[in-house]
C-alpha cells in the first residue's frame, strides 16, 4: 500500500499550507535563498512554499500520482522545481550545493534500515552550515498506540517506524540542534478529526562534519 490511493481520491489530499515553523525557522535563522531537498513531497506543499520564497528546490517524492501533481503545478506556476520520482536512496543528487534538506513526515514511512540509511544520506548531501527541518511520527501517536482507534488517521497503516522519545534528536547528535520539541497535536486537514504525536527538529551541520 502506497499515498497514491489517497493522492488520487481528490485534487489535494494533504492541505496546501506549508509545514507549521518551516516559516519561522528559515526567518529566525536566516537561511537565504539556496539549493533545497523536500524528502517525500507528497502533493508539493512545502516544494511550493520554498520556491515561492526564492529556493531553487529538488522535490523527490516516491509516488507517481504526487510526482504528477507536483511536476503540473511547477509548469502552470513556472516555480524552479526538479521532480524526481523515485526512491531517495536511489535518486541522484547534488553533493555539497545543497543547504537545506526537509523531511516533513516522510522519514517516519521507512523502515528502520533504510531510514538509518537516509540520514547517513542526507548529513552526505547537506553543505557544513546547512539546516535540516524535521517532523516525524512518535510514539505517542495514537497510530502506534492503537489504544484510540477513534483519534488515529486513516493513513496510520502506512507509517512504519514511530519515533522513541529523543530518537530523532540522537539521530542529529553530531548536528547543532536548534530546535526540538515532540508533542501532541490535533489534525483537521485529511480525512476524519485525529490528533497525532510528533517530534520536530531544526539543526545546523557543523563544520567539518
Amino acid at each position: 500500500m502506497n499515498f497514491d490511493k489517497y493522492y488520487s481520491s481528490r485534487p489535494i489530499f494533504f492541505g496546501v499550507e506549508q509545514s507549521d515553523g518551516l516559516t519561522k525557522f528559515l526567518k529566525d535563522y536566516n537561511v537565504s535563498e539556496c539549493t533545497a531537498i523536500d524528502i517525500g513531497a507528497g502533493e508539493g506543499r512545502n516544494s511550493f512554499y520554498l520556491a515561492n520564497q526564492g529556493y531553487k528546490v529538488i522535490a523527490i517524492e516516491p509516488s507517481i500520482i504526487g510526482a504528477k501533481k507536483i511536476e503540473l503545478e511547477t509548469i502552470k506556476n513556472k516555480y524552479d522545481i526538479k521532480v524526481i520520482n523515485d526512491d531517495f536512496l536511489k535518486a541522484s543528487l547534488p553533493v555539497s550545493e545543497v543547504k537545506l534538506i526537509v523531511a516533513i513526515t516522510s522519514l517516519d514511512h521507512m523502515e528502520y534500515e533504510y531510514l538509518c540509511n537516509a540520514i547517513i544520506k542526507i548529513k552526505q548531501l547537506l553543505s557544513p552550515s546547512g539546516y535540516v527541518y524535521i517532523v516525524v511520527f512518535t510514539q505517542d501517536d495514537p497510530g502506534f498506540k492503537k489504544e484510540s482507534p477513534k483519534l488515529q488517521s486513516e493513513c496510520s497503516d502506512l507509517v512504519k517506524h514511530y519515533f522513541d522519545k529523543n530518537e530523532l534528536k540522537g539521530f542529529f547528535s553530531d548536528f547543532e540542534i536548534l530546535y526540538y520539541s515532540e508533542y501532541l497535536k490535533e489534525d483537521n486537514t485529511h480525512g476524519k478529526h485525529h490528533l497525532h504525536g510528533k517530534a520536530k527538529l531544526f539543526a545546523r551541520k557543523r563544520v567539518g562534519k
